[in-house]
C-alpha cells in the first residue's frame, strides 16, 4: 500500500475516534451536570427534613440516592469508554509515527 493511502486511512481512523471521544466527554459533562442538579435539590430538600419524620426523609433521599448511583455507574461507563478511545488514538498516533519513521528511511536510501 502506498505511503500516502495508509497515512489517509489511518488519520481517517484517528478522527472517528477523536469524534468518538467528543461524543463520549459530552456525554460525561450531561451526567455530570444531571448529577449537580441532583445534588442542589437534595441541599434544598434538607431544611424541609427539619420537622420531616424519618420515613419521610429516608423516602425522600431514597429515590434520590439510587438516582445518584445510577448516574455515578453512566459516568464510569463513559470514563472508561474515554479511556478505551484514548488508548486507540495513541496507538493510531504511534503506528502514523512508525510509519513516517519507515518512510523517511527508505527515502534516504
Amino acid at each position: 500500500m502506498k505511503i500516502e493511502a495508509l497515512l489517509e486511512k489511518l488519520l481517517s481512523e484517528k478522527k472517528e475516534i477523536t469524534e468518538a471521544c467528543k461524543v463520549s466527554s459530552g456525554s460525561i459533562d450531561f451526567w455530570e451536570r444531571r448529577a449537580e442538579e441532583l445534588f442542589s435539590k437534595m441541599e434544598e430538600s434538607e431544611d424541609d427534613f427539619i420537622f420531616a419524620s424519618d420515613k419521610v426523609i429516608e423516602e425522600t433521599c431514597s429515590s434520590q440516592l439510587k438516582e445518584i448511583d445510577f448516574l455515578m455507574k453512566r459516568m464510569q461507563f463513559e470514563n472508561s469508554q474515554l479511556d478505551l478511545l484514548e488508548k486507540k488514538v495513541e496507538g493510531l498516533e504511534e503506528t502514523i509515527s512508525q510509519t513516517l519513521a519507515e518512510h523517511a528511511k527508505k527515502q534516504k536510501k
